[in-house]
């Protein structure tokens, strides 16, 4: 007999698992634990040869209620503080930037990963952008989309871990208080609020082609809706959030399929070097960015730290950190990046391709 006999089995097997882990996680006080929970189950699965891929629609709605939850802490106050501190957050983010493709700069010139592979596995963002830059450049794209993903769990995983040691009461919160009723009673109209929203910002965040529209979208759109006053506030049941954590921490693990971690075991630890070398950077970073902004330093560093935008939200919203300060700089550093990470990684790794000692003759 074998412990996945069947497919809807198997599913059985990594809900209950992810529930088991999930649940865990949270009531030890773990922030994301919700989402971190699955994400194991679904790394565990994978490496079995056993990979679980929730429907892309299921991700794309779960990706959406986390930017309707962020939304709900971007009021109007977020919006001023933008005004006035606009170049803490551009530059902040134009920071991040250079710390992650300076790692990349490194490793390429110490010839610790190939290096093309190297810069655009650094970039902090668009990761699936610049998989296919990479793949179109020739270069070894599948290496590039392992290191991204791993850099996605670390990074995930370490922040975590710092927002629970160095996170500050009295900070703002998204709607995932333990508070939260898990099914009901919830208030009506912010529930229906935030399907409505969810919804139609992601129908606009993808027909006006925002990177990552999943989540921009219905972001963007509540931010706007709450900031002017349009809707008060966003509502779900706290099972229903779970749930959204659950199919994110499934879309990350799901990643790790045993054709890919057979392919990077050689340069398994230069990878994990890399991607601790630029957390250690964007720590730094963070160290600095709380003095000048005057915030703790577990939200500079949520603010700085390159991973996933949809998993830092998570852990953003489950942790006492300022969630508008956090999501603020990663929207400012998303545009940067839209706007200039391509062009950056294509010129940086044009530099480190490997020119054949026939050709320069």
């Amino acid at each position: 007999m074998t412990l996945f006999p069947s497919h809807p089995q198997r599913w059985l097997a990594l809900i209950v698992l992810s529930v088991a882990l999930g649940t865990g996680g949270d009531a030890l006080g773990i922030p994301a634990g919700l989402m971190l929970g699955p994400m194991f189950a679904a790394i565990l699965f994978a490496l079995r040869d056993r990979e679980m891929k929730a429907h892309p629609g299921l991700f794309a709605a779960a990706q959406s209620i986390v930017g309707c939850l962020i939304a709900s802490s971007m009021g109007p106050e977020v919006v001023a503080r933008f005004a006035v501190d606009w170049p803490i957050f551009v530059g902040g983010a134009l920071a991040t930037l250079c710390v992650a493709f300076g790692t990349g700069v490194l490793l390429a010139a110490l010839r610790i990963l190939p290096g093309a592979v190297a810069i655009w596995g650094s970039a902090p963002g668009l990761a699936t952008a610049m998989v296919l830059m990479a793949r179109d450049s020739g270069e070894d794209f599948r290496m590039v989309a392992f290191m991204t993903y791993v850099r996605v769990v670390m990074v995930t995983l370490g922040a975590s871990a710092l927002a629970m040691v160095l996170g500050e009461d009295g900070t703002s919160h998204a709607m995932t208080s333990a508070s939260q009723p898990w099914f009901w009673p919830v208030a009506p109209l912010p529930l229906l609020a935030t399907i409505a929203t969810a919804a139609c910002g992601l129908f606009l965040g993808r027909l006006v082609r925002l990177p990552a529209p999943n989540i921009l979208g219905p972001l963007v759109l509540g931010t706007v809706l709450h900031a002017s006053g349009v809707v008060e506030a966003f509502a779900v049941p706290r099972a229903l959030l779970a749930l959204a954590y659950m199919i994110v921490g499934w879309g990350i693990g799901s990643r790790f399929t045993t054709e890919t971690i057979a392919r990077a075991r050689t340069v398994f630890p230069a990878v994990l070097v890399a991607i601790a070398a630029m957390m250690t950077s964007c720590f730094l970073l963070g160290l600095a960015l709380s003095r000048i902004a005057h915030v703790s330093v577990a939200t500079a560093y949520l603010a700085t730290s390159p991973g996933g935008m949809d998993s830092i939200a998570i852990v953003a919203a489950s942790s006492p950190v300022d969630v508008g300060f956090v999501m603020t700089l990663q929207t400012t550093r998303m545009a940067a990046i839209l706007l200039l990470g391509p062009w950056l990684a294509r010129t940086i790794a044009r530099r480190f391709v490997q020119v054949p000692e026939t050709a320069r003759d």
